[in-house]
């Protein structure tokens, strides 16, 4: 009998924990229950409206354009990061993980890329429909800098500086270097340099190009391949009165384009040393009322680095003038042992006694250069170049 009412007790008190049990999971089954169905209230989709863009420095002052790459802030309504799902500027859409909102604000870069298809428009997505705002993003205009060596020999490797180059695709699917008509694929390239074959028939004297095909851009190169247009000296056709330091051997290993200039240790040194003299210059009167407007244009090929206070180039347009002064700074070199296009100033420094542009029709090159120090380098098709032509 007393078993019997233990028996009893026990299965009554395992009913009332099953009891206490089912209260408790149907209490947190409530719980989960509405803190889901307040997350879900808390992330209801509200409609975006955009008022105007500005920068990021100044929120006040509308804008309507920037350049790639520009810091940017969109202003409206429903602008929380969490209401939107995607951004587009054209047809380039802005990675989510490099913007921030705050205060109904859209902070964004530009992406630097170009669009396809262009709008001038901003458009935010989200579930409740797609909002737009006129905007411009203005992309850089493709950028050639210079040629590293303007005398490149027909049929060797010609390498353009510039930029923008990956912006643009400027690569050997997607480029050519047009040499007045004669077209050559770009064999390499990065942001700021491409190379390209100079084509064994090129014409001399020309403008040279690069062309874009993916975007349909072109741009052309300051300076000319092969340029003669101003020639002082190029050691062929135009030679100094004393020819004795020109290389004229074509056998010789370091001639470019022709014979040219080459000071060693087995040229004649002198204290008044003058390397190259030409007379009957054909100045003309703008470059010598306007000679900020231009620089000399030389190949030049050195072994080693110039010393301040070592070595300088006076050269005299004049005799009762002072001189053009070249000094070590002036020479920015990139590659030893190796021709180069280089630009030099180009300054004209009046007589007081003779300030007629008349008298000024010379080019003497005299250096000055320390005897201890090593001498190798040289000068080839020595010209004036106007800057930006």
């Amino acid at each position: 009998m007393v078993i019997y009412l233990w028996t009893i007790l026990i299965i009554m008190k395992m009913k009332s924990i099953i009891n206490f049990r089912n209260i408790c999971l149907t209490g947190v089954l409530f719980f989960i229950i509405s803190m889901y169905s307040c997350t879900d209230e808390s992330t209801a989709i509200v409609p975006i409206t955009l008022t105007k863009v500005t920068t990021v420095v100044d929120l006040n002052t509308a804008i309507t354009e920037a350049a790639l790459g520009d810091f940017i802030a969109v202003h409206g309504t429903g602008l929380d990061i969490q209401n939107i799902d995607s951004v587009l500027i054209n047809d380039v859409k802005v990675n989510l993980l490099d913007v921030y909102t705050e205060n109904d604000i859209l902070y964004l870069k530009i992406p630097v890329k170009l669009a396809m298809t262009v709008t001038d428009k901003i458009y935010i997505y989200n579930q409740a429909g797609r909002q737009e705002i006129p905007f411009k993003a203005v992309s850089p205009a493709l950028y050639l800098e210079r040629m590293f060596n303007e005398y490149t020999k027909p049929g060797d490797t010609i390498m353009i500086y510039g930029d923008f180059f990956e912006l643009y695709e400027i690569d050997s699917l997607n480029a050519v270097v047009d040499f007045n008509g004669k077209e050559s694929p770009v064999i390499s390239s990065s942001n700021n340099y491409l190379t390209a074959k100079v084509p064994s028939n090129v014409d001399k004297n020309i403008k040279v190009k690069v062309k874009g095909l993916k975007y349909g851009v072109e741009a052309f190169c300051p300076g000319r391949y092969y340029d003669s247009e101003l020639m002082i000296m190029d050691f062929d056709e135009l030679m100094p009165s004393n020819p004795v330091n020109v290389v004229t051997n074509p056998a010789d290993k370091q001639r470019l384009s022709g014979n040219f200039l080459r000071i060693d240790n087995t040229s004649a040194y002198s204290g008044w040393w003058y390397i190259a003299e030409k007379g009957g210059v054909p100045y003309t009167d703008d470059m010598l009322d306007n000679f900020e407007d231009y620089v000399i244009k030389c190949e030049f090929r050195t072994a080693n680095q110039f010393i301040d206070g070592k070595i300088r180039f006076c050269n005299y347009m004049f005799w009762d003038a002072s001189p053009m002064i070249w000094s070590p700074s002036n020479f920015v070199v990139q590659n030893f042992n190796r021709w180069e296009t280089i630009t030099l100033p180009f300054v004209v420094n009046r007589s007081t006694t003779y300030p007629q542009n008349m008298y000024y029709h010379s080019f003497n090159m005299r250096l000055e250069i320390d005897p201890s120090i090593a001498r190798n380098f040289a000068f080839d098709n020595i010209r004036i170049y106007k800057k930006g032509s």
